[in-house]
């Protein structure tokens, strides 16, 4: 109880404040981004590719270009940058006011070019691999072209895309798939809900203005319509898809802003300024911590040593790429760093 009571240090609330500025910038670059592979798809050839049932190439369709994810990357350099100039509120008065962080720097930009290429990476993977599932279910079913389609890349609203399947993880397009196979079937309707009362969508993603209808058709026994169930798959992804940009924003954030300020003092470092930094693990007080970064709380070394985990996982600092996203999804963990001046 203690510990989560500790007051919040100078460092971990200016972080908490940019972290704030940040994560709205890299959510709606996100989004944008999202959009933009969207309406990069060519519909006429993904149809064309589900009649051929060429499974394999209609997939391939949703790797996404890195042209369409500049705004995302330049969001995540923004970030880190922030990060790196954020250092000179933390130092001493003697050198706050002559630091400059050269976010030009050859490191500094192959350590946020890196970040960005990465997180493609993996929307772009988990968009093919998602599609894949999609496309595979839709034949084995038999449901029409057009309808799969619709789940892929959404319906058009004005120049829009709405929907479609960017933005969602694997896990995610896995529940969107059995909640389509569920709400089709009269006899595994019920399965929407996970309690006996129907109260509780299983799925926390589902959007509880469709519980009434899914109710109604568990008394009735009659199944809902091809259109109801497309209603809520869709309203499904829009809320799946939502919460994973609120998630990427923040982890995306928190990574580049502390990789930001790791560069910030090794360029105190190499510049003479410093002549020595350490650094401190501080635990954010997280719902639900990780034990080895509990165990962390406190720890100080020095700049150039690295933090180790349970696992045998070596951090440079908290949300150290990597760390990977088992050691940086849902952290609040921060590091803090303290300067030694050269003597005159």
């Amino acid at each position: 109880m203690g510990r989560a009571m500790a007051r919040k240090t100078a460092q971990q609330k200016r972080i908490e404040a940019l972290l704030q500025r940040q994560s709205v910038a890299v959510r709606k670059a996100f989004l944008e981004a999202l959009q933009k592979a969207t309406n990069a798809v060519d519909r006429d050839a993904l149809i064309r590719l589900l009649e051929a049932n060429d499974v394999e190439r209609a997939a391939a369709l949703f790797r996404m270009e890195r042209g369409v994810v500049f705004p995302l990357e330049e969001a995540i350099r923004n970030a880190f940058i922030g990060g790196g100039m954020a250092v000179a509120d933390d130092l001493p008065k003697g050198i706050s006011g002559v630091f400059g962080f050269d976010g030009r720097h050859p490191r500094a930009i192959a350590l946020a070019e890196r970040q960005a290429a990465a997180l493609v990476t993996y929307i772009s993977d988990d968009a093919v691999l998602g599609a894949r599932k999609i496309i595979v279910d839709g034949l084995n079913t038999n449901r029409s072209l057009n309808s799969v389609a619709r789940d892929l890349v959404g319906r058009k609203v004005g120049r829009q895309r709405v929907g479609g399947i960017f933005g969602l993880t694997e896990p995610q397009t896995d529940r969107m798939i059995n909640l389509r196979s569920l709400l089709s079937h009269p006899d595994r309707t019920g399965e929407y809900f996970k309690d006996a009362d129907f109260r509780i969508p299983r799925y926390k993603e589902s959007d509880r203005r469709f519980d009434a209808m899914v109710r109604r058709a568990i008394k009735s026994g009659r199944p809902l319509s091809a259109a109801d169930v497309e209603r809520i798959g869709a309203a499904y992804k829009a809320k799946a898809s939502g919460n994973r940009a609120k998630i990427v924003a923040r982890n995306e954030a928190f990574v580049a802003q502390a990789a930001g300020r790791a560069e910030g003092y090794q360029q105190l470092l190499d510049d003479g300024r410093a002549e020595a930094v350490t650094k401190k693990w501080q635990h954010g007080f997280s719902k639900e911590p990780r034990q080895d970064h509990l165990r962390m709380d406190g720890e100080t070394i020095d700049f150039d040593e690295v933090f180790v985990m349970d696992d045998g996982t070596r951090m440079r600092f908290p949300h150290d790429p990597a760390g990977g996203a088992e050691h940086s999804i849902g952290c609040r963990c921060t590091c803090v760093y303290r300067v030694k001046l050269p003597r005159d």
